[in-house]
């Protein structure tokens, strides 16, 4: 490196280093953290953060770090809150939960025994919702890609709405159920003003979706029941879920009009956001990652809450109808993050510590394997043994993975840390499971806590999970053909 080159390094550190302090102190968020309370978390002196008064710190001792750790009493508190019929009201939602969201399936088991049915997107999950013995009259079947095998097991058992992604779809519902002399349930998968399109749906604008539609009514072989729109974009306010709602309740005028079409069920998907969980803004990471600025935290209170969300949606669904005298169709919700994510934390273990110029590199045996979603999502990250110590150091906490993209938080205030501390993520219910790879580290268990009491609902990948489908060498026998899914 030439003389010109470190000149010009040294004078970028000693600015950052100059106007980080005051940056720091005039660009302060309003709100930098979240309570543990929020979570029912409490601390004990000692045993430091609690979970229904079980230290997390003894679990990793138990179960290993890292450690997913599903909180059941906020899981029914979800799901009674989606279930719940709202004041003034004779009928609430029927609730579908998304299975890509957290597939574990002793969370999914959980869901089942109070009431909620399966929303799935693939031939495994329906394979899944079958053996977890769902009946198919509890399972709705959307996604883009439905292989024909998972479209006739659909057909044959009768599910309750198989949802056409896009209008190319119908054609093969058509031919399958003229096949198998069976008469499934459809619905068509709208776009509306807002939120996602591209591969999803079939824009209502334009007329695509009525002229959908009128194919899907031109046929014998079909049942057309429903409609199904899902946001994708995450719902935060009163305002994202008004103006979709409205954009779809026009929609359902259009085929009442022009086809004489009455719905028997509205299908509004999910999308509902996790309370504590916000995408962080382009700006607030650049921030972050130069100045060392706090990522601002959300404000629980200001997002629109389950209790909220579901009056919404059935004042808003029998309110259109009365207004048109029509009957009111049966109203379907499919929450994934709403519904677990704020229900799961991940627990991990500060490996090593390195100290730098600037900051102190924290390695954690977990990082973007298992929590990708970090990198992008406000999560709150608590230091479990001494939470109510000041966090008074910047540590940039990393993981594993040898790639400087295994990077939680670029910049974050912790109390000080030591080589064998434990660390909590928090709101891991909604995607970490999923998006979790065995990238050089097996994948973690996952347990239950209920009342105290821990239950294994997963147990931890071993080495030799990890090479279980490979052949000893490259001229050993070759693998059986995979059966059709």
């Amino acid at each position: 490196m030439s003389l010109k080159s470190r000149l010009v390094g040294t004078a970028k550190r000693q600015v950052k280093e100059t106007l980080r302090p005051v940056l720091q102190k005039a660009m302060a968020p309003a709100r930098t953290s979240v309570p543990a309370s929020h979570w029912r978390l409490e601390e004990k002196p000692g045993q430091g953060l609690c979970l229904e008064g079980v230290p997390l710190k003894e679990l990793v001792a138990r179960w290993g770090s890292p450690l997913h750790v599903v909180h059941l009493a906020a899981l029914r508190r979800n799901a009674e809150a989606f279930l719940a019929v709202p004041p003034g009201r004779t009928g609430g939602c029927e609730v579908y939960y998304s299975y890509k969201t957290n597939p574990v399936p002793g969370v999914l088991s959980f869901l089942h025994g109070l009431g909620v049915g399966a929303e799935v997107i693939s031939a495994y999950e329906l394979w899944l919702a079958l053996k977890l013995g769902v009946a198919p009259e509890r399972i709705v079947y959307n996604g883009p890609v439905k292989s024909e095998a998972s479209v006739r097991e659909s057909i044959s058992r009768g599910i309750q709405l198989l949802a056409a992604n896009h209008a190319e779809e119908l054609a093969v519902f058509a031919r399958l159920a003229a096949e198998l002399d069976r008469r499934p349930r459809v619905a068509v998968r709208v776009t509306a003003n807002s939120g996602w399109t591209a591969q999803f749906g079939t824009p209502i604008a334009g007329g695509a979706a009525l002229r959908a539609y009128q194919q899907a009514r031109a046929s014998k072989h079909l049942d057309v029941v429903g409609l199904h729109a899902h946001r994708g974009e995450t719902i935060r306010t009163e305002g994202d879920f008004t103006g979709f709602v409205e954009s779809v309740l026009a929609f359902t005028d259009t085929l009442h009009q022009e086809l004489g079409l009455d719905l028997e069920v509205l299908d509004l998907g999910g999308s509902l956001c996790t309370p504590t969980v916000e995408h962080i803004a382009e700006r607030d990471w650049r921030l972050n990652l130069t100045f060392f600025r706090d990522v601002p935290a959300p404000d629980p209170a200001a997002s629109l809450s389950i209790e909220r969300y579901v009056a919404l949606a059935v004042e808003m669904v029998e309110s259109h109808y009365a207004r048109r005298g029509r009957q009111r169709p049966r109203i379907f919700l499919e929450p994934g993050r709403a519904m677990t994510g704020d229900t799961q934390l991940l627990l991990g273990r500060v490996h090593a510590l390195k100290a730098g110029e600037d900051r102190t590199w924290a390695v954690l045996d977990a990082g973007i394997n298992h929590a990708e979603c970090v990198r992008n999502e406000y999560h709150q990250l608590f230091h479990v043994d001494r939470p109510d110590a000041p966090a008074s150091r910047v540590y940039t906490v990393v993981g594993p993975i040898c790639t400087p993209g295994d990077t939680l938080y670029n910049a974050k205030r912790l109390p000080d840390l030591a080589v064998g501390d434990t660390l909590a993520i928090m709101d891991a219910g909604a995607y970490f499971v999923p998006f979790a790879t065995s990238f050089s580290y097996p994948q973690p268990a996952i347990i239950a806590l209920d009342g105290g009491k821990e239950q294994l609902l997963r147990r931890a990948e071993t080495f030799d999970d990890l090479v279980t489908f490979d052949a000893p060498t490259a001229g050993g026998a070759a693998n059986p053909k995979p059966e059709a899914a």
